[in-house]
């Protein structure tokens, strides 16, 4: 069973709230946050962390597990071999995937109009001619690019996998001789939400995280069988 938590954001937290969260993480996570210049992107990589560590407590990790983060050589963090996360965010949405059963990769993007002939050389001719017969161009767009960045963030070897060599079709994606497992996620209209896996996804559990007036978070779980 995968987890993901997810959380909404359209304007800055409380100082209060920021202080309670920010004082959760290591400091070495602190000062990566605070590099960033937007206030969006501090909120969203913050959120990030919080979803992360609201999804390993209910795995049995201390409150203090992310001092203990390690980075691949690819610079992709993890904990230990027997739990593996992933988290994404774009818009005013933050998601986080946690998987104790194998690899996982999450990928969310704001579907906003876009200039398709920018991604011409990221595309086979087989999806760019497919997409341009779809009924809904943007749609199967950032359907194709979310399943192919959360497959990318699965095998965790960042830019260092052309989005050219990865091949979906239906419930599967492939790249060079790993098979991954698609499912799709449906968190809001307006966002394309994907999640890959190594292992076969029978059922997604899913957490929305929201901020209370005391400065907690809450949690409101739903289970459901994948979206196919």
């Amino acid at each position: 069973m995968i987890d993901v938590f997810f959380t909404h954001f359209n304007a800055p937290l409380t100082t209060d709230t920021w202080n309670t969260y920010f004082q959760k993480l290591p400091q070495g996570i602190q000062t990566q946050i605070m590099r960033f210049k937007r206030w969006q992107d501090r909120h969203a990589s913050l959120l990030g962390k919080i979803l992360l560590l609201e999804g390993l407590k209910k795995y049995g990790y201390p409150p203090d597990c992310l001092k203990n983060l390690s980075y691949s050589p690819y610079n992709r963090p993890f904990l230990d071999d027997s739990i593996d996360f992933n988290i994404s965010h774009s818009g005013e949405y933050v998601v986080c995937a946690i998987n104790n059963e194998g690899r996982v990769g999450i990928d969310i993007e704001r579907m906003r109009p876009l200039d398709f002939s920018e991604f011409r050389n990221y595309m086979t001719s087989e999806e760019w001619n497919m997409m341009h017969e779809s009924p809904d161009q943007l749609e199967y767009f950032y359907e194709l690019w979310t399943v192919k960045e959360s497959v990318i963030k699965g095998e965790g070897k960042g830019l260092s996998i052309p989005l050219l060599d990865i091949h979906w079709e239906g419930e599967t994606a492939s790249v060079s001789n790993n098979l991954w497992y698609i499912r799709k996620i449906l968190i809001d209209p307006g966002y394309s939400c994907h999640v890959a896996s190594n292992q076969k996804i029978p059922t997604i559990r899913m957490h929305k995280i929201i901020s209370n007036t005391r400065n907690r978070t809450t949690a409101y779980t739903k289970h459901f069988h994948c979206i196919v």
